[in-house]
């Protein structure tokens, strides 16, 4: 199973999880949101989003989606579990092989980008620099450097 699949099921299994104990609330803190990437490489590998709040940053996402890379920008659809914090990890799987490939020093090989604009310095960036503040549907829009 790849990191992305595994992903899915994580996220699936916490909504899943919420419904199942609490589907009023769920049903009422639950917000959409749609994600844009921009600066695409069409035909370039699936996009893959991972949802994160604080506690879970680049770990177990909150929600996560793949879409195929059929134009410069694609959209995503995610599900924040209640209003709060939330920050975005990206990449494209240029090669299709499931994971985020890196080079021998560890840096991406694969495009990466992250919400908020946050960058990449001497590793991934800190939640606080890629979290974005979700309390309503909307839209965030997340750009691959050029």
């Amino acid at each position: 199973m790849n990191r992305t699949t595994l992903l899915k099921s994580i996220g699936a299994g916490v909504v899943a999880f919420s419904l199942l104990s609490s589907p009023v609330e769920a049903t009422v803190n639950a917000i959409s949101l749609v994600v844009r990437v921009d600066n695409v490489q069409s035909g370039g590998g699936p996009v893959r989003v991972a949802m994160f709040d604080s506690s879970s940053w680049l770990g177990r996402a909150v929600d996560a989606g793949e879409a195929d890379a059929t134009a410069a920008s694609v959209r995503l659809n995610l599900t924040a579990p209640s209003v709060g914090r939330y920050g975005f990890a990206i990449y494209q799987d240029a090669n299709r092989d499931g994971r985020l490939n890196r080079n021998i020093v560890g840096l991406p090989t694969e495009p990466v980008a992250f919400s908020n604009g946050a960058v990449i310095r001497f590793g991934p960036p800190s939640f606080q620099d890629a979290a974005v503040h979700v309390s309503a549907a909307s839209e965030t829009v997340v750009s691959f450097p050029q």
